[in-house]
């Protein structure tokens, strides 16, 4: 399994527009994208610019809770189809 990412690292900034025009998403390395907010203020560039460190805190999660041998749990069980959602949406934003 591979957990190497192929997106520009953040963190992530939204760089204000009017409304109806054009706004960029612009990381800590200068690449910058266009996305179009009706709102200036639109929820959708907050959850763009946390979306890097959504990614960390829930590798870093799925591995504690995997690495963690007083952890017993089944497949079926509540942790068990937890981790395996939370592994496939890594894997998914990896794009594998």
């Amino acid at each position: 399994m591979s957990t190497e990412t192929k997106w520009t690292p953040g963190p992530w900034r939204h760089w204000k527009e009017e409304p109806g025009y054009c706004g960029e998403m612009v990381a800590a390395n200068g690449k910058s994208v266009c996305v179009f907010l009706d709102d200036p203020n639109d929820k959708d560039a907050s959850l763009m610019e946390t979306a890097t460190e959504l990614y960390e805190a829930l590798e870093a999660l799925t591995g504690v809770v995997q690495s963690d041998p007083f952890l017993r749990y089944s497949e079926d069980s509540l942790y068990g189809k937890a981790i395996k959602a939370a592994l496939a949406v890594l894997k998914k934003a990896r794009g594998e």
